[in-house]
């Protein structure tokens, strides 16, 4: 049997979009090939062991990662590059035949290809570098320079993989890569099945939900500035990120008494919250065109009213829907416009979208793909 090293920043027991991912790909290569991941730890968060079975043939060795302030870039960077560089320690030291690296750090991209030998094949889940700001004649040049490292340590791969259409133009268009392959996020089956058994609760007053990461990216502070003018309505912020707090201090101090953050939660909590929801909302900054929020797949499994904040691949996603709203993002008008329309329509929970995710989304089908991809 072979092996496979997969390096990654993210993986159980840290509940993330990238852990889903990695956990879909594990599974499948699982069937066929003895699997090492390296990973991290949670940040700040000590294991008590650094390498676990997690099934007859999949080992995890975690790589301790101690809490820093990611809202800066240039520290995130510099943490980037000492931590990768310490997987990589690791992974050299266990012989594998094929080595798999996902980001989102994207510093594992020049890390591995250069400093890992033989056939590697790298998942990109975002562009991370595409969305710096280039506008200053600083930050410009450094973006240039970013872009120059990634595209020339991408061609140290045999294969790629990306998430969605717009990168794999993106790379095939302005990098000329022809190795390419596309393995769409989505849902896992398990899950799906309980989302579709949700039964939205009536009787609960009108409930806007957003659920995930509060970064700078998602800019949740249009979602409390819409609750300012809805009192009647209430919402909720469920998740955690380095925005949170000053958020949550924001919200009290301008008496948003309508908004309750939950903090994170486990996965399985969340239903009571998915069933008083009367719409789902999700939002991403424009210079995000490539990303696809997983928590979109969530959402469409249940079939309630989502409502999008954002463009490019995203809003494409959300115009397959029913009974969804792609709006600009940061524009707290639509958004109360949005909120106002799906509560006056009184909508219902969508088939169609439901049985779309069980069609193309679900990550036991999608992902059988990277057998081919790692065959060798």
């Amino acid at each position: 049997m072979k092996t496979i090293n997969f390096i990654t920043s993210h993986f159980l027991p840290e509940n993330t979009a990238c852990t889903n991912r990695v956990l879909s790909m594990v599974k499948e290569l699982g069937k066929n090939y003895k699997i090492n991941i390296i990973c991290l730890t949670e940040k700040g968060v000590m294991y008590d062991q650094q390498k676990i079975k997690y099934t007859d043939n999949i080992d995890v060795y975690y790589v301790f990662q101690d809490f820093y302030n990611g809202k800066n870039f240039f520290n995130r960077a510099i943490q980037e590059i000492i931590y990768v560089s310490k997987l990589v320690d690791v992974a050299k030291k266990i012989k594998c035949d094929v080595t798999i690296a996902t980001t989102p750090y994207m510093f594992i991209i020049p890390i591995i290809g250069f400093r890992i030998d033989g056939y590697k094949v790298l998942d990109i889940r975002d562009l991370v570098w595409e969305y710096l700001n280039g506008v200053s004649l600083v930050s410009g040049f450094i973006k240039k320079i970013f872009k120059f490292v990634m595209k020339h340590s991408m061609t140290r791969f045999n294969q790629i993989i990306v998430t969605n259409e717009y990168e794999l133009e993106f790379l095939l268009r302005k990098y000329g890569f022809l190795n390419v392959h596309i393995i769409s996020n989505g849902i896992e089956e398990a899950k799906y099945n309980k989302l579709v058994k949700i039964k939205p609760n009536r009787t609960s007053n009108f409930t806007v939900t957003y659920v995930g990461n509060i970064g700078l990216a998602q800019n949740v502070k249009v979602f409390i500035d819409a609750a300012l003018e809805l009192k009647d309505i209430e919402f909720l912020i469920i998740g955690d990120g380095i925005e949170r707090i000053s958020l949550e201090q924001y919200a009290k101090s301008v008496n948003a008494s309508n908004v309750l953050f939950t903090g994170k939660l486990e996965w399985n909590a969340l239903e009571e919250y998915y069933a008083k929801s009367s719409v789902l909302y999700a939002q991403l900054d424009e210079k995000y065109i490539s990303a696809m929020p997983s928590k979109l797949y969530e959402y469409a499994s249940i079939g309630l009213p989502i409502i999008y904040g954002g463009v490019g691949e995203a809003k494409n996603f959300i115009e397959k829907l029913e009974n969804s709203i792609a709006i600009q993002p940061n524009n707290v008008s639509q958004l109360i416009q949005a909120i106002e329309e799906i509560r006056s329509r009184k909508l219902d929970i969508s088939i169609k979208n439901r049985e779309l995710m069980a069609s193309k989304y679900l990550r036991e089908k999608t992902t059988t793909k990277i057998n081919k991809i790692v065959g060798v």
